[in-house]
This record gives structure tokens, sequence and C-alpha cells, in this order.
């Protein structure tokens, strides 16, 4: 057993790692230069009568703090005044749920000292620090009170943006604010609701569905997103050029690049900072390597006029991104609206198992990375969840017409498995690789050396080294001024720490398969950041 281990899989496994390092340091480079490349372009200004119809979703839960912000940077954009509605949907299960936690805030007073995480889901995340410090400041005999007091006067998101509404900020594009019933569900149920209401949201300025669905987007953003001004238009214009490209045929998906780059909070300190520096780190990277570089891979792959028996084994699943993703009205008709627990994966798997036109735009988004352990755990277990059954988007889109036969669909889904076997397995594998190299041989030493440096620490050092010029092209609207850039305080200590990187991303889908295993699974919250 040893010697197959060190003969055979130690060399496989390690030839696997060097080629997925110079795969990730070669897509990530292209993705940003392309990125870089095309930040000084102007997108042409669509003609009134000919700009796309476009539906900017904006779903809020506990988005208080940075609500104001949102709607005046994303009502600013630059586009034809007729052409586009900001569309604000908050949920009435922010009200329901504040109703519950009243009855907690008599145990969190008596904790000493009360801890910011004890009030996650109470408060908005930006907020719950200084509602712990004024807390613990106060006499024990008032702790009660006064948390009760700032409890009460928190308003909810729904009355901040109907404020909003009342009064807008003053850009050119209306803002709309609807408000779900407490239905359950999660962001998907949000935009699925605002799907059901476009005729009250775009009705008031001519639109149509019969007329204009075939001319229409809804583009789906998280309420923490600063925009680039001229976002609207590079929709506008990639959805044009590629019509002139495909004979007509409109994209069922643009998707806009969003990079992690807002700083509006610090990373905490001591290891659990370094660790979540190093996620934001990975964010990156793999908004880059990833989801940008399979979109342009399947929009090459789309065009080219390779054998299908070739493109099968070339063409990505692609991994949409809620957070700049603009879908064709009648696609997301035909998928029966945005899929739950997540609309982007959900949407992007299914558009790639019927082989529809996606694209991409070369004008990024910025939103925040995450501050906090148990909002990034629940991303990953969320985000495992939502791809690792692939059979089941497949059997979702199974009555719709499709541009792809059924070996390449299966190609897909295996493609898919093996992805997500890789995540829970590939690190510890890989690592125990990695220590047995030097049994193995000196040539495997040394491929294992190239193969860590390489995944770890020379692309880290090639991100934090990009993401400046990253974040300074993004051009947000003048209502919100300059941003803030995340950037690590220690950066040599985040590029030696970045080979264990991989093992943090292993948390969140371990603890999820522990929690069904042992039936003490409850569900997902907010992925709070």
């Amino acid at each position: 057993m040893t010697e197959v281990w060190l003969q055979t899989a130690v060399p496989v496994l390690l030839v696997l790692l060097l080629a997925r390092a110079v795969w990730a340091l070669t897509a990530v480079e292209m993705s940003a230069r392309w990125l870089l490349h095309s930040a000084d372009r102007t997108p042409a200004q669509p003609e009134t009568g000919e700009a796309p119809w476009l539906v900017v979703l904006l779903p809020m839960l506990r988005e208080q703090t940075t609500a104001p912000q949102t709607v005046a940077a994303f009502t600013a954009l630059d586009y034809p005044r007729g052409r586009a509605a900001i569309v604000v949907i908050t949920t009435e299960r922010e009200t329901s749920a504040r109703a519950g936690h009243r009855g907690q805030l008599a145990a969190l007073a008596a904790q000493s000292p009360l801890s910011p995480a004890q009030l996650r889901g109470l408060f908005p995340t930006a907020r719950c620090r200084e509602v712990t410090e004024t807390v613990n400041a106060a006499r024990p005999a008032d702790r009660l009170r006064v948390l009760t007091e700032l409890f009460d006067a928190e308003p909810t998101t729904a009355e901040v943006i109907a404020a909003l509404a009342d009064c807008p900020p003053g850009g050119a594009l209306p803002l709309v604010h609807l408000h779900q019933p407490d239905v359950g569900g999660r962001k998907a149920g949000q935009l699925n609701f605002a799907l059901d209401h476009l005729k009250q949201v775009l009705g008031q300025l001519g639109w149509s569905e019969d007329e204009h669905a075939h001319d229409t987007y809804a583009v789906v953003y998280d309420a923490d997103a600063v925009p680039d001004r001229r976002t609207l238009e590079a929709f506008a214009t990639m959805a044009t050029a590629h019509r002139a490209a495909r004979a007509g045929k409109a994209p069922a998906l643009i998707q806009q690049q969003r990079l992690p780059l807002l700083a509006r909070r610090p990373f905490p300190t001591g290891p659990a900072g370094l660790l979540l520096a190093g996620e934001w780190v990975y964010q990156l990277r793999r908004s880059l390597g990833i989801e940008l570089a399979r979109v342009r891979l399947h929009r090459f792959l789309t065009a080219s006029r390779l054998p299908e028996a070739v493109r099968m084994w070339l063409r990505p699943m692609v991994y949409a991104v809620g957070c700049g993703m603009a879908v064709h009205l009648p696609a997301v008709r035909a998928l029966g609206g945005f899929p739950e627990p997540m609309e982007d994966l959900g949407t992007g798997h299914r558009l790639s198992l019927l082989g529809a036109d996606l694209t991409a735009t070369s004008v990024a988004v910025l939103d925040e990375p995450y501050t906090e352990p148990s909002g990034l755990t629940n991303l990953h277990a969320l985000a495992f969840t939502a791809s690792a059954r692939p059979d089941r988007h497949t059997a979702a889109v199974a009555h719709l017409p499709t541009a792809i036969s059924r070996p390449a669909k299966a190609v897909l889904v295996a493609r898919e498995w093996v992805d997500e076997a890789a995540w829970l397995l590939g690190a510890p594998l890989t690592a125990a690789a990695v220590v047995s190299a030097w049994w193995a041989g000196p040539v495997w030493t040394a491929v294992a050396a190239a193969g860590v440096l390489l995944h770890g620490p020379v692309t880290t050092a090639r991100l934090l080294a990009q993401a400046p010029g990253l974040h300074s092209a993004v051009n947000p609207p003048p209502p919100v001024g300059p941003l803030p850039r995340t950037s690590p305080a220690h950066p040599a200590a985040l590029i030696a720490a970045s080979p264990l990187q991989p093992f943090v991303r292993l948390a969140g889908p371990w603890q999820l398969i522990l929690a069904k295993v042992t039936r003490r699974h409850r569900g997902f919250g907010k992925t709070e950041r």
C-alpha cells in the first residue's frame, strides 16, 4: 500500500496540483489584464429608443445602514431616462423576526460582556459593535433598558426604503419599493416577487411584457454593492454587440464581475483576521480565475468552429454571481424564475446545461469581503448545497429546448461532481501528497514545492499587486464619492499563510455534512458580511 501511494498516488496528485496552480495563475492574470485593459473605455451611450430595458433588483434584509448609499449609487447610474428602473425589494420576514428577537433581549442584556456576534440577526451587521459597546458601558441595572431602547429605535429596512422612495435621492433613474409578504424563502424569493410585479415597476415607463420582454434584462445585485457609473451602459453595449455577432440572438446572461475590494469594515486582529484576509484574496482569485474565466471560455466555445466533440470536453459549468448578474427576461421566465437556495449558482448551472449564450462585461462592481467567520462558513455551506446536485438542475430544465447534446450535459454534470469532490477532499489529499513528496524522490519534491509556491504565495502576491489597479478602475457614481479599498495589514504574513487557505473553505461544507448526519441541520440564515 505504501509503495502504491508513493509511486502512483503521490505523483498523480502533485502533477494535478502543479497543473491547477499554473492554470489558476494564468487565468487570474488574463482576466485581470482584460478588466484593466478595458477600464478606460467608455461604453457607447445607447439611444433612448434602442436601449434595452433594464430592471435593477436590489433585495434587502437588515440593510438599514447601507441602504441609503446603495440607493443613491444605483439611481445615479448613467442610462437613458425611461428605459431602466431601480427596484428595492424588502421583506416582511425582517419584521416577523424582530418580534421573536425581542424576547431574547433580557438574556442578552445579562451577558457580561455582550459580544457583537451575539447581536447578529437582531441589528444590522455594521451596527452590532456600536450597540455592544453602548450596552457594555451601561450600569448592570440599566443594560436591559438600554438594549431595548436601541432595539426599538432601529428602523426596519422597509421603513428606510419607504422614506427614500418618498424623497428620492435625486438620481436620473426612478426608485421603486416593493415589500414582500412573509412567505419564507431567501433572496431568490424576493427576486421572483419582483418579477411578478414588473408591470407595476416598468409599466409607468411605457413597458409591456408582450411587446418588450425580448429586450428586457433583470439585473441582480447584493445590497452592499457599489457599481461603476457606466454599468448599465456596459450591459446595453454588450447585449447589442452580442446580438450583432450572433445573428440577432440575445445573450441569456451578461455577467458583471464582482470584486471584493470594498473595505467598509476592517478584518479582526489575530489569526482569525489573517485567515479572513486570506479568504478575501481567495475570493478575488475565484472571481477572476474561475467565475470570469469560465464565462469568457464559454463565450469563446459558443462562437468557435471547433467540433462539438472537442467543445463538449472544454465547455465549463458557469458559476453566475448574484452581484452584477443580468438575465434575459425570457430566459428567467423559461427557468420558472430564480432558483432556490442560491439564485446565482442555480441560474448559471441551468443556463450552462441548456447551452445558452453567456457573456461578460468588462465594467466591474465592488462589494464587501466577509469579515466574520460565521458569515463565511454559512456562505461556503450554502454554495456547496447549491452546487452539489447538478443532476437536480438537469432535471429542472429537462423540458426546455437545449443547444447542447445529452452527452455534453452528462460531461457538465460529471465535471461538477468532480469539482465538489475536490472541494471536500482535494486539500487534505494534496497536503498528504506534499508531505510524502520527500519519500517519493527529489523530482517529486521539486514538483511539490513548485505547486505549493505557485498555488499559494505567488498567486497571492500577484493578486495583492493587482488589487489597487482593479479597485481604481471602478468609477462609482458621483453621490458615493471615494471608496475605501481592502488591503491586508500584514501582506507578508498573508502571503506566507496562503497555502492554508483551501482548508478554510472546508469548514462550511463539512460542518453542513456533519449537521445533516447528526440531524441537527436548521437551514441557512442570511450570509452576513
